[in-house]
C-alpha cells in the first residue's frame, strides 16, 4: 500500500484541517515523521489507521474519543485517506458518533458514525463506490489489503514501542502475518497438492504390493 493522501479535520491535536499530500514526495519511498514529543506525529498514524479500519494505531482511543478537543463546535470531526495498492487508487473517508453545536439556535446535534470507499481515476475523481457504512467498509479494506486492523498495526505502522508485539507474538499468529505479507499462500497450495499427490501414489503402491503378495502366495 503507498500512501497518497490523508485529509483530518478536527482529529486528534489537529483543531482545523490538515492535509498531508504524499504525492508530493514524488519517487522517494523512503521518509521520516519528525517533531517534538506530544507534536502529533502518532495522530498521523492513528488518522490513516482509523480511516482503514475504525481503529487508531495503538488501539488505546477509539474514533470517537479522537475528536479534537482545540475544535470549533461547529466543526465535525472526520479524516479522509487516498491510497494506492498495485495499479488501483482508492479513497477510504470515515467519521465517527460525534456530537456538533447546531447552526441555528441552541443546543447539540448528534451525528452517527459513517464511512465510504471509493474507487478513483488517475486524477483523482471519485468512480465508484465499493462499499458504505462503517462494518461494509473495514471488511471490503481488509479484503483489498489482506490484513485485519490488528495485522495491519503490526506489519505496517509498528507504531512506537509496538514493534515488541510482533517479535513476542505466538508462532501461529507470526505465521499468519508473514504469511500474508510476503504472500506464500502460493507456496501452501503447492506444498498442500504434493502431499495429497504423495498419498495417492502411496496407496497405489500399497495396493499394487498387496496384489503381488497374493499373487506369490497363489503360486505358491
Amino acid at each position: 500500500m503507498r500512501p497518497i493522501k490523508l485529509d483530518i479535520r478536527a482529529f486528534g491535536p489537529y483543531a482545523g484541517q490538515q492535509v498531508i499530500d504524499f504525492s508530493e514526495l514524488g519517487a522517494y519511498r523512503f521518509f521520516l515523521i519528525h517533531g517534538p514529543t506530544g507534536s502529533g506525529k502518532t495522530s498521523l498514524l492513528d488518522a490513516m489507521c482509523y480511516a482503514l479500519y475504525g481503529e487508531t494505531s495503538g488501539k488505546v482511543r477509539s474514533g470517537e474519543n479522537m475528536r479534537s478537543d482545540y475544535a470549533a463546535e461547529t466543526d465535525r470531526t472526520e479524516v479522509t485517506f487516498d491510497f494506492a495498492l498495485g495499479q488501483e487508487l482508492y479513497r477510504v473517508r470515515r467519521a465517527p458518533k460525534q456530537k456538533i453545536a447546531r447552526k441555528r439556535g441552541t443546543g447539540f446535534t448528534e451525528i452517527g458514525e459513517s464511512a465510504a470507499l471509493f474507487r478513483l481515476n488517475v486524477d483523482g475523481e471519485e468512480t465508484a463506490v465499493l462499499a458504505e457504512k462503517t462494518q461494509r467498509v473495514t471488511a471490503e479494506v481488509q479484503r483489498i489489503l489482506g490484513f485485519r486492523g490488528d495485522q495491519f498495526r503490526q506489519v505496517v505502522l509498528l507504531p512506537q514501542g509496538e514493534f515488541r508485539r510482533l517479535l513476542l507474538a505466538d508462532s501461529g499468529e507470526r505465521q499468519e502475518i508473514m504469511q500474508m505479507l510476503f504472500q506464500t499462500e502460493y507456496y501452501s497450495v503447492v506444498e498442500q497438492r504434493l502431499k495429497d499427490e504423495s498419498k495417492i501414489w502411496a496407496e497405489r503402491f500399497a495396493e499394487m504390493d498387496a496384489k503381488r503378495q497374493e499373487l506369490q502366495t497363489m503360486a505358491g
